[in-house]
């Protein structure tokens, strides 16, 4: 392979052989990057107190190395992120929520962790994570089978009271889309996060 500054180059060669040992290889890669630098606020990046991704339409490369365009779709099977307790304690990813739990650092700080796991494949402009101190509200959905769907609108503590609408508008447009195409949503979570750090003014991250 070849590494160079934001890439990284496997020769098809290389990737042949993989193949010819048997009928799938897995690549694995380990990087370390620094979200309080990013300036260019793409990819994984810090704004204020919370952790942002914003990865539309080619951020996720600035996270790790991958096959970052729209026409390739992947699952996101184990998400893991850990941080903090005390200064973020809310860390949400794309999915659904399948693990959790608390450790403590060799200076005696409580951490957590979170993983999530979205089965569904999407191109890589569509993963996201985030990281921070937030409030919250709550509800749930019944969909069309029956199945509970719960419910999370997160924002800064100062605008959880102006979220109830939203909350409402979110189940109404669920109900629609079962109604007028009866789609229902696969997941057991919604997610949707409203803060001023993000400078996209919105994305269609599913679940989040």
């Amino acid at each position: 392979y070849v590494l160079s500054p934001g890439k990284l180059v496997i020769s098809p060669s290389t990737l042949q052989k993989g193949l010819s040992a048997k009928s799938a290889m897995i690549v694995r890669t380990t990087v370390e990057i620094v979200p309080e630098t990013n300036t260019q606020l793409s990819g994984l990046y810090k704004s204020g107190d919370i952790y942002c991704s914003q990865c539309e339409a080619e951020g996720f490369r600035r996270i790790t190395y991958y096959c970052d365009r729209p026409d390739v779709m992947a699952t996101f099977e184990s998400v893991r992120i850990e941080a903090d307790a005390e200064s973020y304690p809310v860390l949400l990813s794309n999915g659904n929520l399948i693990e959790e739990g608390q450790r403590e650092d060799l200076d005696g700080r409580k951490r957590h962790f979170k993983v999530w796991s979205d089965p569904f494949p999407k191109p890589s402009y569509l993963f996201a994570l985030v990281a921070g101190d937030l409030g919250f509200i709550k509800d749930e959905f019944i969909t069309m089978s029956g199945r509970k769907v719960n419910l999370f609108f997160y924002s800064e503590h100062k605008y959880v009271g102006k979220m109830g609408y939203a909350m409402e508008s979110l189940k109404r447009a669920m109900k629609w889309d079962e109604d007028t195409f009866g789609l229902e949503y696969d997941l057991d979570i919604f997610n949707v996060l409203a803060v001023d750090s993000f400078n996209m003014g919105a994305m269609e991250n599913k679940s989040l």
